[in-house]
């Protein structure tokens, strides 16, 4: 009786093995089939994925684009944008825009442990790692239990080797950015400037005789202004031209206005050695330690 029932047993056992073994080779079968047929779709995608990202990151560094900052750029999606106004422009591109762009990418890049990561990482990310779908699916086929199997399954269906490395971040770069700052737009700075100066410092001001408003370089303190004024001009024009912000050259002269106006009564060289600190300052009262 024992051995009839171990027999059976037995012979359940090894049914359920030939099951199993048929049920491998059957998904084994639709495996491979499958993998066939999907690997030279995406064989094809990625080979053109690849060289089109490549393509764009060289044209990048060829403008001047430093290799971190392309990439950082095309993680973002924003590189192709960015070419083709580089492109637009032509001889109307403000020189400073991609030394600009550039230097404020690479400020981001190390100030950002994850972007920094990605960008190490590089365009290809996954990309490349064709032979580790490649090797799954290697080991799924030799597998010899349906445990080996679905954990190497499930390897190739977490793999994301089609998905181009990306980051989701996008920077904050203004599209108006990019166009050479006029002859005209210069000298809209200069008036808001002298305007301002010349109330804030009334007594090195004149008007000439064709209503024009000009400092006495011969009275005293007026040396100091003029400097002043040459520092703000430059400042005002360095924040216009910053691809990060959306001050356009006017707003950038008013912004630098209102942040020296509570300066109000102190020496130009106060004012001028303490300059770019007020700028960045978000102090209402940032003069008044400068006052006696």
């Amino acid at each position: 009786m024992v051995g009839i029932v171990l027999g059976s047993a037995l012979g359940t056992i090894a049914d359920t093995m030939k099951e199993n073994r048929e049920y491998l080779k059957e998904k084994k079968s639709l495996l491979q089939e499958r993998m066939v047929m999907s690997g030279l779709e995406n064989r094809a995608a990625l080979k053109k994925a690849r060289a089109e990202r490549t393509a764009r990151l060289d044209a990048a560094m060829g403008l001047g684009f430093s290799e971190r900052a392309a990439t950082a750029l095309e993680l973002t999606g924003q590189l192709e944008f960015q070419l083709a106004k580089i492109m637009d422009l032509k001889k109307d591109l403000d020189p400073t825009y991609i030394p600009n762009l550039t230097s404020g990418l690479e400020s981001r890049i190390d100030d950002n442990e994850e972007l920094a990561k990605a960008v190490a990482e590089g365009l290809s990310g996954p990309l490349n790692s064709i032979e580790d779908q490649e090797n799954a699916f290697q080991r799924a086929l030799k597998s010899t239990s349906i445990t080996d199997f679905d954990e190497e399954l499930n390897k190739l269906i977490m793999y994301t080797g089609g998905t181009p490395n990306s980051y989701s971040e996008k920077f904050s770069i203004t599209p108006s950015k990019g166009s050479v700052i006029s002859e005209s737009e210069f000298k809209n700075v200069d008036s808001i400037i002298t305007d301002a100066l010349s109330v804030l410092y009334s007594d090195v001001y004149e008007t000439d005789s064709e209503g024009r408003t000009r400092i006495k370089l011969d009275q005293p303190g007026g040396k100091e202004v003029k400097f002043l004024f040459n520092n703000l001009s430059k400042e005002a024009t360095k924040i216009a031209q910053d691809p990060f912000n959306t001050f356009s050259t006017v707003g950038a002269a008013q912004f630098i206005i209102d942040k020296i106006t509570p300066a109000s009564g102190l020496p130009a060289d106060v004012v001028n050695e303490n300059l770019n600190e007020s700028l960045t300052s978000s102090e209402p009262s940032y003069w008044d330690r400068f006052r006696n």
